[in-house]
């Protein structure tokens, strides 16, 4: 079999794992729908503090989706391969003539894909639950920041693995650098308002940058590529793989 076609057949082990654990599915995958049918249910349908043109609930589902694609790209992964590591997958691997290359490139695909899916699948559960859609000249930035925001968090989800020392500090670990980021980057809320200095600081995150970006998607009063979020994205892309490259580690 050629390096192609033991990349899918890794795509496709990683797939069938992940949907056979029903914990893994259901905290990655349907976790953010119910936030998303939950919360949406609640949420205002007035429009944002000093604007007319869009209301909270239209806001809020691009940062419910902002919200699945961390959960899948960055916790997900992360917590997957630290999980590896511990059980001395990774080790039994390298020792394989399967080419290490072929095991990550699976791994990050199967990811996309999940990623791909819960994307797809948020930006409909909003248009049928709640009748919030993009603005159609702006399906193709909200697809570039989709591919950015995915990648981005892909490669954060590898750099963030290599400080992980245990399977079972994975969730701690995951859970406790984007929890916090997620409520003040205003993923559950649009409309919040943080001090200047703060919301700056905040902006420099690929959280906010990912919430942000997808929003401009849906924002009426928005046109056009939202350039910062974008560059934000792109560094945290490169700042992620250089930090993967440099400490990855094959053994606990």
């Amino acid at each position: 079999m050629n390096s192609r076609g033991l990349l899918l057949h890794q795509v496709r082990l990683n797939q069938r794992s992940f949907w056979r654990n029903p914990e893994s599915a259901f905290f990655n995958f349907a976790m953010p729908l119910g936030v998303l049918l939950i919360f949406g249910s609640t949420t205002s349908n007035n429009s944002i503090p000093g604007r007319t043109d869009v209301t909270l609930l239209t806001l809020f589902v691009p940062g419910i989706l902002a919200f699945a694609v961390v959960v899948i790209a960055y916790g997900n992964l992360a917590a997957t391969i630290a999980l590896q590591r511990a059980d001395g997958v990774l080790k039994r691997i390298r020792a394989t003539p399967l080419n290490p290359t072929v095991y990550l490139g699976g791994q990050i695909l199967s990811v996309l894909s999940t990623a791909l899916l819960i994307s797809a699948t948020t930006i409909a559960l909003g248009a049928i639950a709640f009748r919030v859609l993009p603005r159609p000249s702006a399906i193709p930035q909200l697809l570039l920041i989709l591919a950015l925001g995915i990648s981005c968090f892909a490669a954060l989800g590898l750099a963030i693995s290599t400080v992980i020392p245990t399977a079972d500090a994975a969730g701690a670990i995951t859970n406790g650098t984007y929890l916090p980021l997620a409520m003040v980057s205003g993923m559950f809320d649009a409309g919040i308002h943080l001090p200047k200095g703060l919301d700056t600081i905040i902006s420099a995150f690929p959280l906010k940058a990912l919430a942000d970006g997808l929003r401009s998607a849906y924002d009426p009063a928005t046109h056009g590529l939202p350039l910062g979020n974008t560059l934000v994205l792109v560094a945290w892309t490169i700042a992620g793989l250089a930090i993967a490259r440099r400490y990855f580690r094959w053994e606990p």
